[in-house]
Order: C-alpha cells, then structure tokens, then sequence
C-alpha cells in the first residue's frame, strides 16, 4: 500500500472527556510502511491484570512472528500484499544506516468470512511501547510508550488507489488505555504511536513492538496485527527515500478478553537469544510451541503460505 495516495479530514477540536484525533500530514505518513501497513508493542497494565482476562500468552511471540500461524484473515486487504496472509519480514530488517527514528503501528481489519459486522463496537487498545536494539550492545532501549506518547490514525480503503482517510475517534480513557472506533464496512484502523522513537544512526540493529487489544462488544468480528516502521529522522515526511517497514506479525482475532499483540525484526535465534524486558525472564520458544487458534477456513489471499 506504500504506493497509494491518501488525503485526510481536518482535526476536530477536544472535547472534556475525549479527545477526537485524527491523523493530519505528518502522523498519518507513519501507517504508510514500505509492507504496507502495521505495528506496536506492550507490557501488561495494573487494568488488564486485575480484570483477570489477560493469559499468558508469551510463547505467543514466536508463533506470532512465523509465518503460516495468522487465526484468521482481513476482510478487503489486498490479495497480493506480502502482509494479507500475516507474518511478513524483509531479508534485512535493521534500518538503513543514515535513518535516525522508529514507529510502532498496529491494523484493524474486519475478519474476512465474517457475518456480523458488530459495527456498534470499540477497539481498545493499550501498554504501547517500542523497543529498539543496539547493535554494539544488545541493550533493548524503550523509545516509545503509550503512557506518554498519543495514538492516532484513520480508517483507510485499502484497495482503493486514491484512498481518502475517514476521521478515527480516539478516546483516552482514565486507566491510560485508549478507546476507537472499530473498523467500519470496507475500511480499517490504522493506529500508530505520534511521536516517533530515535536513536542515533547506525546505532541500532532490531526493534520489537508489542500493544494489548480487545473489543467492547462480543459481536464483534475482526482481527489485528502490530509492526514497525523506520523513518530517517524524528519528523522527516512520507516519501520512498524517508520510510523503510520493518515487518509485521500474523493476524490475530480479537474478543472481548485482552490479546496481547508482538512484532520483532530480525530472525526467531536471535530474538530469542537476547529477549526484550518484557520477556527477559521468560523462557521463550525457539520454533512455535503449539497453534492455539490458527485460521480454520481459506485464506482470501494469493500469496503461498508456509507449511504449519
């Protein structure tokens, strides 16, 4: 999708208990990835924890990253994008060595054979944050976090070439989480992370997003995914020399209980060799450990997919 032109509404001004973002020139060219679209990143909440839905899903992370293991897939996605099937890395996933900065996305998609649009439902989503590593160290470096960053975004066609965004109402709740509309007929949630991450050029090797997400009303049908995108400077616009993605992860079907989305570049040995905090003192899968709810119909789109 990094070849589709996008215009976007004008912002509405807050109100006293949300605020209405919607993505004006400069945040919207961070959904725009070289992939074409996704990521983001989380650590779990005091909120998601005491509501007792949130499993522990940390061997999730690899199945979430290898490529065949999607729950399902999106509704209106382009067949052929290298991203509609899920799991999708380029060879080389650092960022090229003159770029300086980093953001998290995550999409929304509505299931693909789905029957019940549910379109009275919220996505909410929380503990953004992104990590990147550096190349001489290994050290993983926090360089965004929801709790102090905004999210925005916009629902997009698409498949359309000239593709006008529709306004995304975003509402801050108490508990930092943050409250969207959900995708509506024909178009998704495209969400990332304002302000981007830096890092000194050159300095870093691999990233690693993660984002808690649920739905607000059980009907509803769709599914989501989280990524990355490297920029070559903290405010630099979207065009073909300024932004490279980074990848993104299978696409995992939301419920009412918290998901806990993952996307890391690089290879699986070593990701797992040199886990990120969240995941420092978990004993992380080397190959997927099970397939707890791979997509039980076909898939809508051309490319192959690996072997399960």
């Amino acid at each position: 999708m990094s070849d589709t032109c996008h215009s976007i509404p004008s912002c509405s001004p807050p109100t006293a208990k949300a605020r209405t973002i919607c993505a004006c020139e400069r945040s919207i060219s961070g959904w725009l990835l070289s992939l074409g679209i996704i990521g983001i990143l989380a650590f779990p909440t005091k909120s998601a924890d005491a509501a007792n839905e949130r499993p522990n899903a940390v061997p999730s992370v690899v199945e979430q990253n290898t490529t065949g293991y999607s729950q399902a897939y999106p509704a209106g996605a382009p067949k052929t994008a290298s991203w509609c099937n899920g799991a999708s890395k380029p060879e080389n996933g650092e960022p090229p060595a003159d770029f300086t900065a980093v953001t998290g996305i995550a999409s929304v998609f509505p299931k693909f054979g789905a029957t019940t649009p549910g379109k009275d439902g919220k996505i909410v989503v929380a503990n953004g944050k992104t990590w990147v590593r550096l190349r001489t160290t290994k050290e993983w470096v926090l360089v965004q976090d929801q709790s102090e960053n905004e999210i925005v975004g916009a629902h997009f066609d698409a498949i359309v070439s000239r593709n006008v965004a529709v306004q995304l109402k975003v509402e801050v709740q108490t508990d930092g989480g943050t409250l969207v509309d959900g995708p509506p007929s024909g178009r998704n949630d495209l969400m990332w992370l304002v302000r981007r991450g830096s890092y000194a050029a050159g300095a870093v090797d691999a990233v690693y997003v993660q984002i808690d997400m649920k739905t607000t009303d059980p009907e509803m049908k769709v599914v989501a995914n989280v990524g990355a995108d490297w920029w070559r400077s903290p405010d630099a616009l979207h065009n073909g020399a300024n932004n490279r993605g980074a990848g993104n992860s299978n696409w995992v079907e939301l419920s009412t209980n918290w998901s806990t989305l993952y996307f890391f570049s690089g290879s699986t040995a070593q990701f797992v060799a040199d886990p990120p905090p969240p995941l420092a003192e978990s004993s992380l899968p080397s190959t997927v450990a099970s397939t707890q709810r791979t997509a039980s119909g076909p898939s809508p789109c051309l490319r192959t997919l690996a072997p399960r």
